[in-house]
């Protein structure tokens, strides 16, 4: 029932991000590409080279990706949240119907997250994609796997938002704590590090890591980490059944 609630209200957002998305990443792919190795921007040319691969992976997929998802994470959760339905006083009727409030807490999430995982994927596959027809050439498979730290990112900045819409009954503002929130958690790591000697867990840091670990760049896959950011990205909707369950509409 959700799910159809969900499609019905954002199919817009869905398509019309579902065609633009892929779009602007291989516009974006190119772009790197022909920084890369302009030699390589012809389909087919000779001779191969690694530089047209590790440029594009690090400019489409360790930057501009991490960023897409964290943002893209931040604004689904303010325009698909149950706490727009607060503000557009549907949720009265939503939550009479015959469903537990965590059953409406936790399949909103779930929409959401699953949405967010279609565009990381779309993202992604049109980067790879792009690269494998600029150069004629698949150096490497490991690209695609960035979509599962990417969508953890995005779950992230998205649970987080999620949360802070329900919390004061309004998309917006939701969205405006959870930017400030984000951009505390993505400075704190950096100055506790610098000045403190400190190091904190960091998102950024994490898909960055995961980023180039899977594509042989550097290092190895940061298991614990990607458990610990699980974890915590489970957390919000727990936290949201909380707050759905305790609030008077």
């Amino acid at each position: 029932m959700y799910f159809w609630k969900y499609w019905r209200d954002g199919r817009t957002r869905i398509i019309g991000s579902a065609i633009a998305l892929p779009v602007l990443f291989a516009f974006v792919t190119c772009i790197a590409v022909r920084l890369g190795d302009p030699g390589m921007i012809q389909k087919g040319a000779v001779p191969l080279t690694s530089v047209a691969w590790s440029t594009a992976t690090e400019v489409a997929f360790a930057t501009c990706a991490s960023i897409f998802a964290l943002i893209w994470g931040l604004m689904l959760g303010a325009a698909a949240s149950l706490g727009e339905d607060f503000k557009e006083k549907t949720v009265d009727f939503l939550l009479v119907r015959p469903r537990r409030r965590r059953y409406w807490a936790w399949m909103g999430w779930w929409a959401g997250v699953c949405e967010l995982s279609v565009m990381v994927a779309l993202a992604v596959g049109a980067s790879f994609g792009t690269v494998v027809y600029l150069t004629g050439h698949v150096q490497m498979w490991w690209p695609l796997a960035t979509i599962l730290p990417f969508a953890l990112g995005g779950a992230l900045a998205y649970g987080l938002t999620y949360l802070m819409a329900l919390v004061a009954r309004s998309g917006r503002q939701g969205l405006s704590y959870g930017i400030g929130i984000l951009f505390i958690c993505l400075l704190l790591p950096t100055v506790a590090s610098h000045y403190w000697n400190v190091n904190l867990p960091s998102i950024w840091g994490f898909m960055t890591a995961a980023c180039r670990s899977l594509t042989g760049a550097s290092g190895a896959f940061p298991f614990g980490a990607l458990l610990f950011w699980t974890f915590i990205a489970l957390v919000f909707p727990f936290a949201s059944q909380l707050v759905l369950e305790r609030r008077e509409v």
